[in-house]
């Protein structure tokens, strides 16, 4: 049996009640804790930086065994330049913010590196590769990932943005190609990487072609619960029900979901559930009314993981329609309830979904896009054995994504980290 490592985990979010990057560390340490000693740096697990209560109560009512979590504070400087981002304007702030609380927690690893002994570090999130942080300064095995965000943001899918909207996404493309390519402190740690893991395969040949970095492809996080399927909900429903789950904001566009609805011929026959609140609520909410989907939708705004996953259960088909993903965690959640998933052919969902657990939508145009989403849920609804036929390959292809596998790679990767380093120095 593998003798137990000491890792230094760095997990800017982290949470046992979130979803999104949260639960991706939190999923990682909690499995992970199985095997090996962890020491945890976070910066958050509430909504914004410095919100720890949540952990620092989790702690104190015991924690979890072999695990050290250890809250890195921003100081005051680092709470001034995330001050206009934490009261809701100027958002890029964060990211100065963000810069400043990697230097803090770079000087706490320094310190426990003085005390403790570790046999590898490993940055785990958030997944995006535009910020590197400092740890790969340590002088140990270094691992980082998965990572992803390489990807440019899907100009056709924002036909009916706002202009606004439509800038920022140029701009958010725009910058991505220039950091990309040229960013120093980038390439540094990629240098000083032992082992990358990318979040999709797009992100994979990004990273080969433009840095000429090898990496392994590994979805940032994976299926946590019971997979399960409950076959009664296909006996002659009177409604299918379709589920979105995700914040309101431009870059989900559920507006694409709500323009398909209103291209059905079959509308009364399906159910929109909505879960999620946002700055597009209300102006989604009187789309919809205009359009006369409101008797076909209802609206959740914020509810308790528990109450998704009771919502998963009953569902017939998951709706991804975001313009820019890595994996969206609610692929996970419908794949644990059996649930295919609807998507465009793209993103971590290119690499997730197949023919055997869901639908692809191929991106060429707007309008046909549109089309299409309306044209696979009249075909899904039109024929149930079909629908009940992907339902139970999702099942199948869900024994691929579980924890209890990702334990075990992940294990085979840190022996090749630390053998890489070995090489390395």
């Amino acid at each position: 049996m593998q003798k137990s490592r000491n890792i230094l985990v760095l997990a800017y979010a982290i949470s046992p009640t979130r979803g999104s990057e949260y639960s991706v560390a939190w999923n990682y340490v909690a499995h992970m804790s199985k095997y090996c000693h962890l020491t945890v740096l976070y910066g958050t697990s509430g909504e914004h930086m410095g919100d720890c209560e949540e952990m620092e109560k989790f702690v104190a009512n015991g924690g979890l065994k072999n695990v050290d979590f250890v809250f890195v504070k921003p100081d005051r400087k680092t709470n001034l330049l995330n001050w206009c981002n934490k009261h809701g304007f100027l958002g890029y702030t964060f990211y100065w913010a963000y810069h400043l609380w990697h230097k803090l927690a770079y000087k706490k690893a320094s310190s426990l590196t003085k005390t403790r002994k570790f046999d590898l570090v490993h940055f785990v999130g958030p997944i995006s590769y535009r910020e590197p942080g400092f740890l790969w300064k340590l002088n140990l095995p270094y691992m980082w990932g998965p990572i992803g965000g390489g990807n440019q943001t899907n100009a056709i899918l924002q036909k009916h943005t706002s202009m606004g909207v439509r800038i920022k996404f140029s701009f958010r493309n725009i910058a991505n190609w220039v950091q990309i390519r040229f960013k120093f402190s980038l390439r540094e740690a990629l240098k000083n990487t032992d082992l990358l893991l990318t979040a999709t395969t797009e992100n994979q040949r990004l990273f080969e072609r433009l840095l000429s970095v090898k990496s392994i492809y590994l979805p940032e996080n994976a299926i946590a619960t019971e997979i399960m399927l409950d076959k009664k909900k296909f006996d002659n429903p009177e409604r299918y029900h379709i589920l979105i789950v995700g914040s309101l904001i431009p870059r989900k566009a559920v507006h694409i979901a709500l323009e398909a609805m209103a291209k059905m011929n079959s509308l009364d026959r399906v159910h929109l559930d909505v879960v999620g609140d946002g700055p597009l609520s209300s102006t989604l909410q009187q789309y919809a009314m205009e359009n006369g989907l409101s008797a076909h939708i209802t609206w959740h705004g914020q509810v308790s993981r528990n109450k998704v996953l009771e919502l998963f259960k009953m569902a017939h088909v998951h709706l991804v329609t975001s313009l820019s993903e890595g994996n969206p965690t609610t692929i996970w959640e419908a794949m644990s309830c059996g649930v295919p998933t609807i998507s465009f052919d793209h993103c971590g969902m290119h690499d997730i979904i197949c023919r055997q657990c869901g639908v692809k939508i191929p991106i060429h145009d707007y309008e046909q896009c549109v089309g299409d989403l309306a044209m696979e849920l009249e075909r899904l609804i039109g024929d149930s054995q079909r629908l009940e036929a992907l339902a139970e390959g999702v099942v199948r292809c869900a024994q691929n994504y579980t924890w209890n596998l990702r334990e075990k790679v992940l294990l085979e990767y840190h022996d090749m980290v630390i053998d890489n380093f070995e090489k390395r120095i």
